[in-house]
């Protein structure tokens, strides 16, 4: 028997099985990293695109009740201002109105809502709150109201409302020289309303929303397009 049959008949040694084992360690590693990359992108492309989704369905229902605002005047108490007005609660950081919930969300006919940031688990969120309507010509519980979650989280919400005489943008609503124009109170409503959120990922661009009566309200009212601004 030759020296050559008789080493081939040993088989590896000790050195060889071990870097075998090593090479075979660092494969399966590589492996494993590339199957996890692959699971986060997949992951982060499916967050991508439910958050799309919800954005849709966001602006879709925002442009659908501010759509469908009710303009029907009540008496109210504020100094200088008209002696009748709607329930439209218009502030730089909340907006609460009486307005028509599409049925195709589940609900339908005239209800209270409010869109305002409340906090929530890992931060603000922006939500739409909304309660029967009951003829009352305001609305303050809104902590028993139902809520449906719009974005999450977020840093904060900005609101601006567009006077459809001037065409300016102002903080609240109504401006002070239609809050001191009694003659001028067939103006109910702003023409339009933008909002604007920080926080969200994917971010959300700046709305511009319509703001237009339902048929049974009453008074002239205005219109504006609806339309997002990158």
């Amino acid at each position: 028997m030759s020296a050559t049959t008789t080493r081939r008949r040993r088989g590896f040694t000790l050195v060889e099985v071990l870097i075998a084992l090593v090479l075979l360690s660092l494969l399966m590693l590589v492996l494993t990293s590339a199957l996890r990359s692959m699971g986060q992108v997949e992951e982060r492309v499916e967050q991508r695109i439910e958050a799309a989704d919800d954005f849709r369905l966001a602006t879709q229902l925002l442009g659908d009740v501010l759509g469908h605002v009710s303009a029907r005047r009540h008496s109210v108490q504020a100094a200088g201002g008209p002696a009748q007005a709607p329930f439209f609660e218009a502030r730089p950081d909340s907006l609460a109105w009486i307005g028509v919930m599409p049925a195709r969300f589940g609900l339908g006919g005239r209800h209270y809502l409010r869109l305002a940031l409340e906090p929530g688990e890992g931060g603000a969120r922006l939500v739409l709150r909304y309660a029967p309507w009951t003829g009352a010509p305001t609305f303050a519980a809104w902590a028993q109201a139902e809520a449906r979650v719009l974005a999450g989280p977020v840093e904060a919400l900005q609101l601006r409302y567009q006077n459809p005489l001037s065409g300016r943008w102002d903080t609240g609503w109504p401006p002070a020289e239609l809050s001191a124009s009694a003659p001028r109170v067939d103006v109910v409503l702003p023409s339009a309303v933008e909002i604007q959120i920080q926080g969200p990922e994917p971010a959300w661009p700046p709305l511009i929303l319509a703001v237009a009566a339902t048929q049974m309200s009453e008074g002239g009212q205005f219109r504006a397009t609806f339309s997002t601004r990158q």
